[in-house]
């Protein structure tokens, strides 16, 4: 039993670790946003229209906390929110082209960070730790540590799991 929560905690802090080196804090600030802002503004630019109810379900936020933050992504003119056509109760929330820019230069603030970091790698521990990455992905999915729906780029690694 010792050695199962070892592991869990350990997985634990390596989830944390992996986190925290891709996301810096320093990239965040330069754009004026949270961690939950952006994943939130990442969550909503890969599912465009996604409904509110579904978004709090994907981020893992209550529902009011999505509200509020949604709101002010809003007023940042990063996001808009929608009536559905068939079902006027249900709100959906899509990206602007000014989010669309913000997400944009994010990534690529993180990609440049990244690939300035994988340069010291010889192109073999490159191609190790990509294949080590979607292979640690592939069995997260697996033991259900992520389940990404029909609309995440994951999908493509879920479909390897699947076979």
């Amino acid at each position: 039993m010792t050695s199962s929560n070892d592991d869990a905690l350990e997985l634990e802090q390596l989830f944390t670790d992996l986190t925290q080196a891709i996301t810096e804090n320093r990239t965040l600030a330069e754009f004026g946003l949270t961690h939950l802002q952006a994943m939130t503004l990442k969550n909503v630019y890969s599912r465009q229209g996604t409904s509110m109810s579904q978004l709090a379900d994907i981020t893992g936020i209550s529902r009011a906390q999505l509200t509020r933050l949604i709101t002010s992504l809003e007023n940042r003119s990063l996001v808009e929110r929608r009536h559905n056509e068939n079902n006027r109760r249900i709100v959906n929330v899509y990206g602007t082209e000014h989010g669309k820019t913000i997400i944009r230069e994010h990534s690529q603030l993180i990609a440049d960070r990244i690939r300035a970091h994988t340069e010291t790698l010889s192109a073999d521990e490159q191609t190790a730790l990509t294949h080590h990455l979607r292979e640690t992905i592939r069995l997260m999915i697996k033991a259900g540590i992520i389940t990404p729906d029909k609309q995440s780029p994951l999908n493509q690694i879920r479909e390897n799991t699947d076979k």
